[in-house]
């Protein structure tokens, strides 16, 4: 089914709508025609997977991103999987992990929003408008779990802005790097290997969300019931090394003794902490 946006004035506000549902709203007219622009640009693509119209971060701003993945075009995207026995897994769709900021306004299109720096609790607002414009698309195909319909993301209780201390020095990795290629082994972007890489597309993560390395997710260990007490909640992780953080949320499970493990996008933004006592954590309020 094809989508389409366009703006809706209503009195002094500017309404970006997809199918007819307003997504966001802005004061000025530009800033709703340049969203709608990206927005018809993804949406000119039918191979696009808008499945994964999703919350991200760059360089200070959160945003709201499709990454771009495609199907139908003759290649995989493969992942390493280090606790898996085949260690390869492959899925047919191509991910372009490094063009994240595409905005050129054609079918590469892969920013959506971008939130102003200085807006309070980013992270919440960036989330809430992915679900806005997810609840409004029809997707091009079925998502990863076989479902028809683009499902909603869950939005943590815990918006608040101050913070109550995890741990003050805990072991941060990351997972779902993914790897281009045409046959399996193929390193072509691949710069690190990850743990829990079969966690995209195929497989859902702990709370039922289909894993995208371009997410605002972490997954967090059973040590010290970790896993339990923060699934769903957003927590704050700061390289101690570069005093960078970012807020993601908890969707997954790691093994005893893992600390937390980011998602590829968020653990590239605070500096790759990698390691024992690489990071500080922090439960948002």
């Amino acid at each position: 089914m094809s989508n389409t946006a366009a703006v809706s004035q209503q009195g002094s506000f500017y309404y970006v709508q997809v199918n007819g549902t307003s997504v966001t709203s802005y004061g000025d007219l530009t800033s709703a025609t340049n969203t709608v622009k990206r927005l018809n640009a993804l949406f000119s693509d039918p191979n696009r997977d808008l499945d994964f119209i999703t919350p991200s971060y760059s360089t200070g701003y959160y945003l709201v991103v499709c990454p771009l993945v495609r199907k139908n075009v003759s290649q995989l995207t493969y992942l390493y999987d280090t606790n898996s026995a085949d260690g390869w897994r492959s899925y047919p769709e191509k991910l372009y992990e490094s063009t994240i900021l595409n905005d050129g306004f054609n079918q590469d299109q892969t920013l959506l929003i971008a939130l102003p720096s200085a807006t309070t609790n980013g992270w919440y607002s960036a989330l809430n408008l992915a679900n806005n414009i997810r609840a409004a698309v029809n997707l091009n195909f079925a998502d990863a779990l076989g479902r028809t319909t683009c499902q909603s993301l869950v939005v943590p209780t815990n918006t608040g802005t101050s913070t109550s201390l995890i741990s003050s020095s805990a072991i941060c990795d990351f997972y779902g790097v993914p790897c281009q290629g045409t046959q399996a082994g193929t390193q072509s972007s691949c710069p690190e290997i990850g743990y829990a890489a079969q966690n995209i597309l195929n497989v859902s993560t702990g709370n039922g969300e289909v894993f995208h390395p371009a997410g605002l997710t972490a997954s967090m260990t059973t040590t010290n019931s970790w896993s339990t007490l923060y699934k769903n909640k957003f927590v704050k992780v700061t390289n101690i090394s570069n005093s960078q953080s970012i807020v993601v949320k908890v969707t997954d499970t790691s093994p005893a003794n893992r600390g937390v493990e980011l998602g590829y996008r968020a653990w590239v933004e605070i500096g790759k902490p990698s390691g024992a006592g690489t990071v500080k954590i922090e439960l948002m309020s």
